[in-house]
């Protein structure tokens, strides 16, 4: 993995912006060398846990060999979300939106989390001919296992809103919360600066795809999974990568949320993957 430049004037360039659509604001930042770069482009999509902020380990690593787009879902960071609703076209028309204000036309990685998958599945499927590869990141992106099913209509029963303990959070896995408070509070309050349509949310993951859809892209496939994920359970995500011929990596002692957990073994496997396009 390349060294991320240590003078600041080498740095990628921050471009922050926004696109008014549908009558909403749809946030992204964008981190590209100058106007004449053409490097590739990787697209990171967060899940219901986060926003644009939640890639900071990502951003930086990846911004030495890659353009680097992030934003924000409706209703999640800095976009809006005033109708309250949200659906997988919508955020499939706002990322085309957001792409086309960046000036990027050609294909490009698409990497999703959680909640994030649905949308990224559903980009790629849409218009086959912007993708370099396809990153689903804990989520299994819309292609559901009966077992996968059973497993998460359980969690969702056993999960009940109440008091939040601090440093306590269900995206995260064992080790970080008995090793890491620290970390786990701080993945607490990048959560609280917005309040997502949740209910909207919880309609959209039960949304299936097809995996003939997936698996006819026609560019390269990978699942990234962390083991102590209690919300799509590593054994049930490397079940859907064989199903689709899609590259897999596990992080070890990381839960839902390994990108934020373990960034260092997360952007090495990352970083791997993209390189199969």
């Amino acid at each position: 993995m390349s060294a991320f430049p240590s003078k600041v004037e080498d740095r990628p360039l921050l471009v922050i912006g926004r696109v008014e659509r549908d009558g909403e604001s749809i946030y992204y930042e964008w981190a590209v060398a100058d106007d004449t770069d053409d490097r590739p482009v990787v697209v990171l999509t967060h899940g219901a846990g986060g926003s644009h902020a939640v890639w900071y380990h990502q951003l930086i690593a990846l911004s030495s060999r890659y353009r680097v787009l992030t934003w924000d879902s409706r209703g999640f960071g800095n976009s809006t979300c005033n109708s309250g609703v949200l659906t997988v076209d919508q955020a499939v028309a706002d990322l085309a939106a957001v792409l086309d204000a960046v000036g990027v036309d050609g294909p490009v990685h698409l990497v999703g989390q959680s909640m994030g998958g649905w949308w990224v599945s559903a980009y790629a499927i849409a218009d086959p001919e912007r993708g370099l590869s396809l990153t689903l990141s804990d989520t299994p992106g819309g292609v559901w296992t009966d077992e996968l099913r059973e497993f998460f209509a359980t969690f969702r029963s056993s999960t009940h809103p109440g008091p939040a303990r601090v440093a306590s959070h269900f995206a995260l896995g064992r080790t970080t919360l008995r090793t890491r408070p620290d970390l786990a509070f701080l993945y607490q309050q990048l959560g609280s600066f917005h309040q997502p349509p949740m209910a909207e949310v919880a309609k959209i993951v039960s949304v299936s795809v097809e995996p003939a859809a997936l698996t006819a892209l026609g560019f390269p496939l990978n699942v990234i999974a962390g083991a102590e994920d209690s919300i799509f359970p590593a054994p049930m995500l490397e079940s859907i990568a064989t199903m689709l011929g899609a590259a897999y990596r596990e992080i070890a002692q990381a839960g839902h949320s390994p990108y934020f957990e373990s960034p260092a073994a997360y952007n090495e496997a990352l970083f791997a993957l993209l390189g199969r396009a």
